[in-house]
């Protein structure tokens, strides 16, 4: 898996939009090259997307935690920004008292491994190397528990969608400044949902990489406009960019 190898601190040098889509590759996550299913079918999760080629999740509960993979991922990767930078590495708290038991017993059901003295041991190393062992256990956890919900390409693209309009609800204030700690998690999340893309573009089923790569396209005008994240303050970000992205994200089949 790739990873974030740069703090808060470097992103902020990024400003052109080869730099910005540069750090696509950076936010890394576990691609599957599982069988494609033929049939979508969003229904469950709020969605009405007919295709010519329907592709179909296999469950709800699989999409749910996918979603929830990329939850402790993208919490566990901007934690280790934080600690690159010295600062306080409130995400791996986050990752452990709040997204971990969201997905805990679902997750563990399925073969992962606990990952709360995980992510203690994450939060408590202090130098390079005790730091990226502690991450090295955590992203293994991560990878036997993705490998064990034996996911389709459908699977893991309906988890974007559940992923993003997560953030487009849950995360962005949408009536004003959004708190610096609530941006770098919707960051962090749209870089780690931009990062499965890159394989599903090359998926054997036609319906599944076409839509995946009009979904990166999607992702990636998101990414280019949002602001650093390495701010301190309350971000003025247009709660639009994520709302349009759930849109397009839901009218593939239409622009196709």
């Amino acid at each position: 898996m790739a990873q974030f190898n740069a703090g808060f601190s470097s992103i902020t040098q990024f400003g052109s939009r080869a730099l910005r889509l540069a750090i696509v590759a950076a936010a890394g996550a576990v691609l599957t090259d599982a069988a494609s299913a033929q049939a979508f079918r969003s229904q469950a999760l709020g969605w009405h997307v007919q295709t010519e080629t329907r592709i179909e999740a296999s469950s709800p509960e699989t999409v749910r935690l996918l979603a929830g993979i990329m939850e402790i991922r993208s919490a566990v990767q901007l934690g280790l920004l934080a600690k690159q930078d010295g600062r306080p590495a409130a995400h791996l708290s986050d990752a452990r008292m709040i997204v971990w038991p969201e997905y805990r017993e679902g997750l563990m059901a399925a073969g992962m491994a606990d990952l709360d003295p995980l992510l203690q041991k994450l939060d408590a190393a202090t130098d390079k190397a005790a730091i990226a062992a502690a991450n090295t256990e955590i992203e293994a956890a991560l990878m036997k528990g993705h490998a064990a919900l034996n996911p389709t390409s459908a699977d893991v693209l309906l988890s974007l969608h559940a992923l993003a309009e997560k953030v487009a609800t849950q995360t962005i204030n949408p009536s004003g400044p959004t708190d610096a700690h609530d941006y770098q998690v919707a960051w962090g999340r749209i870089m780690a949902a931009r990062g499965e893309l890159d394989l599903l573009m090359h998926d054997s089923d036609p319906a599944i990489a076409k839509y995946a790569s009009e979904a990166a396209m999607a992702f990636d005008d998101v990414i280019i406009s949002l602001p650093d994240p390495g701010r301190t303050g309350p971000v003025e970000v247009d709660p639009s960019l994520f709302n349009e992205l759930v849109s397009r994200l839901e009218g593939l089949d239409q622009e196709a």
